[in-house]
């Protein structure tokens, strides 16, 4: 069996383990995905939702209540630290488009970016109906890529597949056994550490590659779902294995956005079966959580 790669997600997903044919249907559900959900293509479901009016019912698309009811149950469990309403300060801090290697940022005014996190700004009238009780946008980011990697999982374990990778830039699944490296947030493309995982999954959320300046500000694109605010607590890159894609894009975040012994006590409460890898800004590396989730971990001097 060949490893097939394309772009899509705004990264190189690699697949392996699965024939051609399985590839090519995986390819497309992924790009069906994207092209539903993603914040930065125009006239799709995203943006039909993302412009309805306050207080009038909307009717949510088949393919959107899981994706909501999973990010909104893991936003409740990281205490809203992350959560899906955070489309407008995106824009705010310049994220309107895309991310690439020569990214200029356009800011809007965030007039209705979330500044202070008090409640759901939504109401579910039903499992497929909701309502907006305040001007947001919705952003799935993490949760998305997590969701359609665990789905497109889901999919290889219904049709019986018992060794494959499914690798979206580096946050990624297994079935069966793999190796896999954690990119080193400073030395682009080369790995900080490689271990064995298996049947489960690894994401890395960092302030090292999708960042901008402007008037001697400094941003990037992990937020604190509380303030709207890019996050800043001394860490540079996290790294959490986890059983899925979203629960270890989410804990990695936590670990981006809160102080550290904040973050860990939360993650051992709400997120006890993870390991986690962390590399601060100062250099240092802090390696923690379940070691059963890993083997022949390797550490670069």
């Amino acid at each position: 069996m060949n490893t097939r790669e394309f772009k899509a997600m705004n990264c190189t997903i690699k697949l392996d383990g699965m024939n051609k044919h399985v590839q090519l249907e995986v390819e497309q559900m992924i790009r069906e995905f994207e092209q539903n959900t993603s914040r930065f293509i125009p006239d799709n479901y995203l943006t039909y939702l993302n412009n309805r009016a306050l207080n009038v019912p909307i009717h949510l698309d088949e393919s959107f209540v899981d994706l909501l009811d999973q990010s909104l149950a893991l936003a409740r469990k990281a205490d809203y630290y992350v959560h899906p309403f955070m489309g407008d300060n995106m824009r705010e801090i310049g994220h309107t488009s895309s991310f690439h290697e020569n990214y200029k940022p356009i800011f809007e005014e965030g007039k209705f970016a979330i500044k202070e996190f008090n409640e759901e700004p939504i109401e579910r009238l039903t499992e497929k109906w909701l309502i907006k009780k305040r001007d947001f946008s919705f952003d799935f980011g993490g949760f998305g890529k997590g969701y359609i990697i665990d789905q497109v999982k889901k999919l290889l374990l219904q049709n019986g597949s018992t060794n494959a990778l499914i690798n979206a830039g580096g946050d990624l699944t297994v079935i069966g056994s793999y190796e896999v490296g954690i990119e080193h947030p400073l030395l682009m493309e080369k790995d900080m550490m490689k271990l064995v995982i298996k049947d489960c999954a690894l994401a890395t959320s960092g302030k090292n590659y999708r960042k901008w300046g402007k008037d001697q500000a400094a941003y990037h694109h992990i937020l604190n779902g509380r303030t709207g605010e890019p996050a800043q607590n001394g860490v540079l890159q996290a790294s959490v294995i986890a059983k899925t894609v979203m629960e270890a894009e989410t804990a990695s975040k936590l670990l981006c956005i809160l102080p550290f012994e904040d973050a860990k006590a939360l993650l051992a409460m709400r997120f006890p079966k993870i390991a986690y890898f962390i590399y601060f800004q100062n250099n240092q590396i802090a390696i923690g959580g379940d070691k059963t989730l890993y083997e022949g971990l390797e550490v670069a001097q």
